[in-house]
């Protein structure tokens, strides 16, 4: 049985946001699983907008001069088990798709930038309810574990989606669950408890963020900039 969970809406989102304190409590003996909750694999029918972000991942992974073939040159699944695999932590993938693959009436729901955002479609507020209960299902936890999700700063929707999910699934249990700070959205963010992290936790953090290299430069312009700005973040939760 876990000691603790975490809640991931996206493949690196706990690695960014409590990558430290995962490393923590694994070092202290604890036994710690990451759930990523948008997991599954790509569909073959995608958006010109998630083609180009396809385009851009692809790019970072391909030797300098080759071309991309049909097949992709990155697995955001093998990034995270790596990533988790450097916390010590165990990881568990669901079967729902990123907001950039869904699509709802024959339209996509999420195909640019800005529609990443906000409230969300209203043709998939079902998946609050899918979720808490797939959540109650997914891990065996002890009776006193902790279990975290994401505070949803930044409003991405799927963080958004996830929160929600877990604060209907605490209901369920009559638990309050912990936030973390969405991380790199909450840099920007006053409040919250700090945690307080070694610096063996810091360099395992940034380690295990190198994993995942499809998406360096989603936050960062290299990885210099991203050890430096990961280097002087505190992690923090909210109630």
């Amino acid at each position: 049985m876990f000691d603790a969970l975490y809640l991931s809406p996206h493949f690196d989102d706990a690695v960014l946001s409590c990558g430290g304190n995962i490393h923590r409590r694994v070092g202290r003996g604890e036994r710690v699983v990451v759930v990523t909750v948008f997991a599954a694999p790509p569909p073959n029918d995608l958006s010109p907008f998630a083609q180009s972000l396809h385009a851009r991942w692809s790019a970072l992974q391909l030797p300098e001069g080759s071309k991309p073939s049909g097949s992709l040159p990155f697995d955001r699944a093998q990034e995270d088990r790596q990533a988790l695999k450097r916390l010590g932590a165990e990881c568990v993938h669901l079967n729902y798709h990123d907001c950039i693959y869904r699509r709802a009436e024959n339209r996509w729901l999420y195909d640019s930038e800005e529609s990443l955002w906000g409230d969300g479609s209203s043709l998939e507020m079902f998946l609050v309810d899918e979720l808490a209960k797939t959540f109650n299902d997914v891990a065996p936890l002890k009776p006193n574990a902790e279990v975290w999700s994401p505070f949803a700063i930044g409003d991405h929707v799927d963080h958004r989606l996830v929160k929600l999910a877990a604060s209907d699934w605490g209901k369920k249990l009559k638990r309050r669950f912990r936030h973390y700070a969405d991380y790199p959205y909450a840099e920007s963010v006053l409040g919250g408890i700090e945690i307080p992290l070694s610096d063996s936790d810091r360099q395992a953090k940034i380690e295990s963020i190198r994993c995942y290299s499809s998406q360096l430069s989603t936050f960062w312009k290299d990885a210099t900039e991203m050890v430096d700005r990961v280097s002087r973040w505190t992690e923090r939760a909210f109630e």
